[in-house]
């Protein structure tokens, strides 16, 4: 497994939306926090005590595709989690949606990153030195079911994310190249490419 040894910039909190792949990578002294939830799935969080740094993972609201267990009780959508955040400059919130939409019209997809590019908005009014980055998908395996998992709606959504953050004061870790740089093919890419983008991700935020 990939580790980041070292976060060295002063970030304090960091939310992440849908990035599991990246918070499984992150370093072993930060302590894992039971929130006693359902499945693998629950929010979990990560704590560094002595220099005070917070990390968090959620999953998104609907739509969520998966064939494991995971309860509803305390699902959210991203626009309103990212309403919940006070931000400042010690603060990064990292979202990422793409693979869970593909089964389902475009327009719910479309949407979906409108109302949350209305909700970083929001934000930055509050806290305009906040950072904000932004995940595209990845490409992924044709082997299962390729008429609604396939890349060519993968391609669609990334091009409609794209043009909605167009000009838009927001960091973006362009998962989508790099997995066709490294030729992979897989839902949940391999350490190298998470390595990529955690690499990435603290240019982004140091």
């Amino acid at each position: 497994m990939v580790r980041v040894l070292q976060i060295v910039c002063i970030l304090k909190l960091c939310y992440f939306f849908l990035l599991r792949d990246l918070l499984i990578c992150f370093p072993s002294a930060l302590t894992f926090f039971d929130h006693h939830g359902t499945g693998i799935f629950r929010t979990h969080v990560l704590l560094d005590s002595k220099r005070h740094i917070l990390v968090q993972w959620k999953k998104h609201g609907h739509p969520f595709v998966t064939k494991k267990l995971f309860s509803v009780k305390d699902d959210n959508y991203i626009p309103r989690e990212i309403d919940q955040v006070a931000g400042d400059s010690q603060t990064a919130i990292v979202v990422s949606f793409g693979q869970h939409f593909r089964p389902f019209p475009i327009n719910i997809f479309i949407r979906r990153v409108i109302n949350v590019k209305k909700a970083i908005e929001r934000l930055f009014l509050r806290s305009p030195e906040t950072k904000v980055i932004i995940k595209t998908e990845n490409i992924r395996e044709i082997n299962e079911n390729v008429e609604i998992f396939s890349d060519f709606h993968g391609n669609i959504q990334n091009l409609i994310l794209r043009d909605i953050f167009r000009d838009f004061n927001v960091g973006i870790i362009d998962a989508w190249d790099m997995t066709i740089a490294y030729h992979s093919e897989g839902v949940h890419p391999p350490d190298s490419v998470i390595e990529s983008q955690i690499s990435m991700f603290l240019n982004y935020i140091c």
